[in-house]
């Protein structure tokens, strides 16, 4: 494991406390918008979503990732 991974994972595991209310808002917004949308779908239309999740949470790690790394040897590089 590289350097960088590890500290994009310990950055993660202290995030809670910098999140703050607009973050926790949104994120509730979005769960009671999911479960209502959940709550009209029909069997196959729910596996659909849950696969439309599964991949847009895929692409959204990936990005994430890509960014915090970038910053970081940005940074790296500044500090040189």
């Amino acid at each position: 494991m590289d350097y960088i991974k590890i500290l994009l994972e310990a950055l993660e595991e202290q995030i809670s406390p910098f999140l703050g209310e607009s973050y926790y808002q949104a994120l509730s917004q979005e769960n009671t918008a999911s479960q209502a949308l959940r709550e009209t779908l029909s069997e196959a239309q729910h596996k659909l979503f849950l696969a439309y999740e599964e991949h847009g949470n895929a692409r959204s790690s990936i990005y994430q990732e890509i960014l915090s790394r970038q910053a970081f040897l940005l940074a790296r590089e500044i500090y040189r």
